[in-house]
């Protein structure tokens, strides 16, 4: 993949992945989650916890599923961010139509924010990220962190100033951007989604992270939080 430096490591049978700009990695408070409390499921979409991160899947063929997940923090500056990362695996296979499977589609990082004009929300997708840089589509069976910062983002509010409204992109603006079109926005949260539009999608996610210059969170995904069990991952 055009996006990632050489392979770090090998987990569970697949390579491991860190982007050339991958985050810092600074001790982080671990938010540990081992069941899918708070995973939102519409449509036939399904949410899973295994060992190695929350499996999402959604219906072949169709683009009404949808899976999601939000939490709310102690609202922050936007202009104190400076860590925001999570870790996908792409697990499907292509059917050669992204109506069936679609292989653009991993889960999106979303930032609940604030402005003078309300509530918005903006949402990073890898797949804009990888078109900036030549990349493609994300690689299957690749365990690949994402730096959001580095990204373009696109927004479904009418709030934040500099960003149209838009139904599911283009994304045209990194974080930074947004942040000096609207200097006292606040974070106010953040979370995960997978669909509408994303026919077929089987993935994993994991380790989403969230820091600024005072704070930092990692909220992983596992049923060895509870059953002590952690290998084999479900990925070998």
């Amino acid at each position: 993949m055009a996006a990632t430096a050489a392979v770090a490591t090998a987990l569970a049978g697949f390579a491991v992945n860190t982007p050339a700009s991958a985050s810092t990695h600074r001790p982080c408070s671990i938010v540990k989650h081992s069941t899918t409390t708070g995973v939102t499921k519409i449509g036939g979409a399904t949410a899973t916890v295994g060992t190695d991160g929350i499996k999402l899947t959604t219906t072949r063929s169709t683009n009404v599923d949808k899976v999601s997940w939000q939490t709310a923090i102690r609202p922050v500056l936007a202009s104190t961010v400076n860590e925001v990362s999570y870790e996908t695996v792409k697990l499907d296979t292509t059917a050669g139509d992204n109506t069936i499977v679609n292989d653009a589609a991993v889960p999106a990082y979303h930032i609940y924010v604030k402005t003078a004009a309300g509530a918005g929300v903006l949402i990073f997708e890898p797949y804009y990220y990888l078109g900036t840089i030549g990349g493609g589509n994300p690689q299957r069976k690749v365990r690949t962190e994402w730096n959001v910062l580095d990204g373009p983002l696109w927004t479904s509010s009418t709030t934040i100033a500099g960003l149209p409204k838009t139904a599911g992109g283009p994304a045209t603006k990194t974080f930074a951007d947004v942040v000096r079109d609207n200097p006292r926005m606040t974070v106010t949260g953040i979370g995960f989604g997978l669909g509408t539009y994303n026919a077929g999608v089987t993935t994993i996610l994991d380790e989403q992270r969230f820091a600024t210059t005072r704070d930092c969170s990692e909220h992983q995904w596992s049923t060895g939080f509870r059953t002590g069990n952690w290998w084999p991952g479900r990925l070998r």
